[in-house]
C-alpha cells in the first residue's frame, strides 16, 4: 500500500485547528496516535488507523472506538517508544512520499522535544515531512530545499537538527553561502523572507526549517 500523502494527528495541543480541513483533503491516509482520535472525532474528522496503548482514552472514549470498526494498532502501555513515534514508524511503513504531523507542541516539553526530532525519522527514509504547530509549520531538511509557503516579511528560522549543518540560502533577508550552522548556537533564529520562492540547500547535516507568518513575529 502506498499513500502519497499521510496525515497523523497527535494528542498535543491542537489549538486553532483552521488548518486541518485542507490538511485532510488532501491526505490519502489520516493515521491517530492514541488520544488523537477523540480529539479528531469531536472535530468532525475521519480517522483511517489509530496507533497507541489507548491510555489516553476515557472509558466511553474507548468504547466508542471499539464500537467504529476504526482500525486499531494497540501497544502495550509499558514501552520504549511514544504513541507518536509508533504512528511515524506505521506511517514510514506505507511508503508515503509526504508525512504531516498535526498537534504534537504543547503541554510537556520534553514530549514537544522528542516528537520535533521524530521527524528526522522521516527524513531518513526518503520522505518529506512536517510538522504543523497554529500558524507555524516545521520541516525537516536534507539537500535542496524549497519553502513552499511564506510571503516576504514572513518569519524563518533555521535550526540544525545535528551537530553542525552547511547551509546555503536564496531569499532571506540574512542569506548564507555554504555556512556552518550550529546546534549550539542560535545564529539562525529570525531570518526574514526577503523575495520567494525561498531556497535552502544543507549540503551536510539535518535542519529544522521554521516558518511564520509576519503577524506573528513578535510573540
Amino acid at each position: 500500500m502506498s499513500d502519497e500523502s499521510i496525515l497523523i494527528l497527535a494528542n498535543g495541543e491542537w489549538g486553532d485547528a483552521s488548518r486541518l480541513p485542507a490538511l485532510t483533503a488532501r491526505a490519502g491516509c489520516v493515521i491517530a496516535a492514541d488520544g488523537g482520535w477523540a480529539k479528531a472525532i469531536a472535530a468532525g474528522i475521519r480517522v483511517d488507523c489509530v496507533v497507541g496503548d489507548f491510555d489516553s482514552l476515557s472509558t466511553d472514549e474507548h468504547a466508542a472506538l471499539f464500537a467504529s470498526g476504526t482500525e486499531r494498532l494497540a501497544h502495550p502501555t509499558e514501552k520504549d517508544a511514544t504513541d507518536l513515534e509508533l504512528a511515524i514508524d506505521h506511517a514510514l511503513s506505507l511508503s508515503p512520499t509526504r508525512l504531516t504531523v498535526f498537534g504534537a507542541v504543547g503541554g510537556r516539553i520534553d514530549h514537544t522535544l522528542a516528537n520535533v526530532s521524530l521527524l528526522e525519522r522521516a527524513i531518513d527514509r526518503g520522505v518529506e515531512v512536517e510538522l504543523i504547530a497554529g500558524d507555524e509549520t516545521i520541516w525537516c531538511v536534507r539537500g535542496a530545499f524549497s519553502l513552499p509557503v511564506g510571503r516576504p516579511g514572513d518569519r524563518v528560522s533555521l535550526l540544525p537538527l545535528t551537530d553542525c549543518a552547511l547551509v546555503c540560502t536564496a531569499g532571506l533577508r540574512y542569506p548564507l553561502e555554504d555556512e556552518p550552522l550550529h546546534r549550539t548556537s542560535a545564529r539562525g533564529v529570525s531570518n526574514v523572507i526577503e523575495s520567494t520562492p525561498v531556497r535552502i540547500v544543507v549540503s551536510s547535516g539535518a535542519l529544522l526549517v521554521v516558518h511564520g507568518p509576519a503577524e506573528a513575529k513578535s510573540r
